[in-house]
């Protein structure tokens, strides 16, 4: 292996295609260009839309508190959606009573008892009214504590954030008047879209947010050019087989309405599976019993197939022993936690809060790995949940952390207990003439096209099996909610901020496991038979250039490429020869003037486990600001993995116009799934205003790669 860098700073071309992101995780909770949740609630007013915001968490906790549900549960040990959201709420409260309210026993106040945030309340209500120091210290606490509840982070469920920031927009909605901020709240999302650059993308929502979506998508595509569409999601929540079925009845319903139809909702999303293993038989069935009614409705929509998106393969890690602090004490400690636990906490809290501000002091000025930060309540959860804990009455608390061990093994195990049981569904007989379920319902003239969400685990024997099925890949919110499970501990998830942020060091050893899970490009994937031609090749004695041109070995490839490509390899079946011009191109410019048959062999290789891993660059944010994803940092993200296992053996150089390559060919994959799948594009290749300025690395296990954005496009 061998030191690399690239030749020069190389543009990134702009990614116009998010096939995964909700509604609800899309807008960021603040951001500098406007467009945020704080923007939207205080109409351009940051500091207001930054006190509203916060104000909604209490709402949350006033009307819809997790830990009442829990109380009124006869089983505490399962892990209650919003629970760890609610207890960072519940802590901004007690340092607010802390400081304004010192003595009165309001800190002290249960988890469950309203009086403790009436008092929130009514303390803030008073300290806004005057300027000074207070204010500006319970303004920081707000925008604090509004990015750890309306975002997923270390220490809080990506569900949770999904969890609090839906019931914030139902809340807004329902008033008298609602429905009009509501639909700017859609409005507004479709902006941020537009803004990311992005031109087609497939967001899926919930039956009530269908109707209003629909329209808005419909004038927004109008009045801007673009391809957005629907999904109409399943419940939020794990159903079993009958609630499920019940639940796409209804989708159903809706979608059949010729009163009010949804032309730009194209397709369902299966959500609630990725930590429970789904009723997958139940959709199956469901899709085979409804056909002829599905067919019908595909006339009505734009697009050429019904859409069935199924979350799989997503790693969640909360669990009954992996959960808030408080919910932990209430399954393994006292069910109804006594006034004596509140008082820990509060001691605690009230400990950690200084050991934070004293930390500050000692906090160094970091680098570009791993900046340092001197914000008033910085590293506040890391002393609450990592640096300290809390032992009460014999019993440790322990509270989610994506980095735990305990999460990364309940991340794997469920991403991939997962994944087998929707391949075991899919090898099920559907009793349609011997068939199994995926011959049946992915018959090339039948109205159903199959994408999987995430599949993370066990991508390479899902591809293989099942050529039909697509995925959607998001790399980043994998990586930075903990479902990817790659970082051990909170030190390794901030020195790898080059691979979360792009602008920073990246190990090489997550570069390999990220690699290998969902973009393999070593030999292993490769028959025997390719191996062997591709070695052939490689010892011809004419230039590579010359290689590639001789007809048989064009004609060879060209159908290596046609059967890797399946459904992108070009219109009506044909092979479209401009693939293999691209893939002629990049083996050419990688091998260069080299005669070494070993170069020449890697070059051929990897260039073509490019092309056969195309799936791989259907990407989705997932969650732009739920999950602090970015569709244009998602699409560079993927190049920078492509790139570095492309290079052969010993090559020093990694040349900007090869990189640049690598990137049409992977936009030219999303255009063409996009044709073949939903219809036409609206699309015309766009450098953006990002650059990288400088890559370099060594090639190995235990070493890093060094990635620096030109400073422009570095906060972009």
């Amino acid at each position: 292996m061998a030191y690399f860098k690239l030749s020069a700073p190389a543009k990134i071309y702009q990614y116009p295609f998010d096939y995964h992101s909700h509604l609800g995780g899309i807008l960021p909770v603040r951001d500098a260009g406007g467009l945020s949740l704080v923007h939207w609630l205080g109409n351009t007013d940051a500091d207001r839309g930054e006190q509203l915001l916060f104000d909604q968490s209490l709402q949350f906790m006033l009307t819809a508190n997790p830990f009442e549900v829990l109380l009124q549960s006869g089983e505490r040990t399962t892990y209650e959606r919003g629970e760890c959201a609610a207890e960072n709420i519940y802590i901004a409260c007690v340092l607010i009573a802390q400081r304004f309210r010192p003595g009165e026993g309001v800190d002290e106040l249960p988890v469950t008892d309203k009086r403790l945030y009436l008092a929130t309340q009514e303390t803030i209500r008073a300290v806004l009214t005057r300027q000074g120091p207070e204010y500006a210290w319970i303004n920081a606490l707000m925008r604090y504590f509004n990015g750890k509840t309306y975002a997923s982070n270390k220490f809080t469920p990506f569900d949770d954030a999904y969890k609090t920031r839906s019931s914030m927009v139902d809340r807004v909605r329902k008033p008298q008047g609602g429905e009009a901020k509501y639909e700017k709240w859609i409005d507004d999302t479709l902006e941020y879209l537009f803004k990311q650059g992005i031109l087609h993308i497939q967001i899926p929502a919930g039956r009530d947010d269908i109707p209003a979506l629909d329209s808005r998508i419909q004038k927004f595509n109008g009045d801007h050019s673009t391809s957005y569409r629907a999904l109409v999601h399943t419940s939020l929540a794990y159903q079993e087989d009958k609630k499920l079925a019940a639940d796409l009845g209804k989708i159903l319903e809706l979608l059949s309405n010729k009163d009010k139809p949804l032309p730009a909702t194209i397709g369902i999303d299966l959500l609630g599976v990725e930590n429970r293993v789904a009723y997958y038989g139940t959709l199956f069935e469901f899709l085979q019993k409804n056909e002829p009614a599905i067919s019908s409705l595909v006339g009505g929509m734009q697009s050429d197939h019904f859409i069935v998106h199924v979350h799989n393969g997503e790693g969640a890690s909360a669990a009954a022993d992996h959960r808030s602090l408080i919910g932990y004490y209430m399954a393994y400690g006292q069910r109804v936690p006594d006034a004596s636990f509140y008082q820990a906490m509060a001691a605690y809290i009230r400990r950690c809060a200084v050991a934070a501000r004293e930390r500050q002091s000692t906090e160094g000025h970091g680098s570009r790995g791993a900046a340092g930060l001197r914000r008033t309540f910085s590293r506040l959860f890391d002393e609450l949940f990592l640096s300290n804990s809390l032992t009460h009455q014999g019993c440790h608390l322990r509270r989610f952390d994506i980095n735990g061990e305990r999460s990364r093994a309940l991340a794997a195990y469920n991403g991939k207990r997962n994944v087998m049981a929707l391949s075991e569904a899919l090898d099920a007989p559907s009793g349609v003439d011997g068939e199994t379920w995926y011959d049946t319902l992915t018959t090339p003239d039948g109205p159903y096209v199959f994408r999987l969400g995430h599949d993370y685990y066990y991508r390479s024997y899902m591809a293989q099996k099942y050529p039909v099925i697509a995925f959607d890949t998001n790399l980043g919110s994998n990586a930075i909610t903990g479902a990817a499970g790659l970082f051990g501990s909170g030190e390794a998830y901030r020195i790898n901020k080059g691979f979360r942020h792009l602008d920073g060091y990246i190990d090489t050893d997550v570069i390999a496991a990220v690699s290998a899970a969902v973009a393999n490009m070593s030999s292993d994937a490769l028959t025997q038979e390719q191996i062997e031609y591709f070695l052939d090749t490689s010892r011809k004695e004419d230039g590579i250039r010359q290689v590639l041109a001789d007809g048989e070995v064009k004609k060879e490839i060209s159908e290596y490429l046609r059967v890797a490509l399946g459904p992108v390899a070009g219109e009506s079946g044909q092979f479209d020869e401009r693939y293999y011009e691209m893939y002629s191109e990049i083996v050419i410019e990688i091998v260069d003037v080299s005669d070494q048959p070993t170069v020449r062999y890697q070059a051929l290789a990897r260039v073509f486990a490019l092309f056969q891993n195309w799936r791989s660059y259907l990407l989705g944010a997932d969650g732009q600001g739920a999950e602090h994803s970015n569709i244009q940092d998602e699409f560079l993200r993927m190049v920078i993995l492509v790139a570095y296992n492309l290079l052969p053996v010993g090559h020093r150089q990694l040349l900007e116009d090869t990189l640049e390559k690598v990137q049409e060919v992977m936009i030219v994959f999303a255009v063409r799934y996009w044709e073949a799948t939903v219809g036409k594009t609206r699309f015309k290749p766009t450098r953006s205003d990002r650059e990288i300025e400088k890559l370099d690395g060594y090639q190995s296990a235990a070493s890093v790669v060094s990635l620096q954005r030109a400073r422009a496009a570095a906060g972009s």
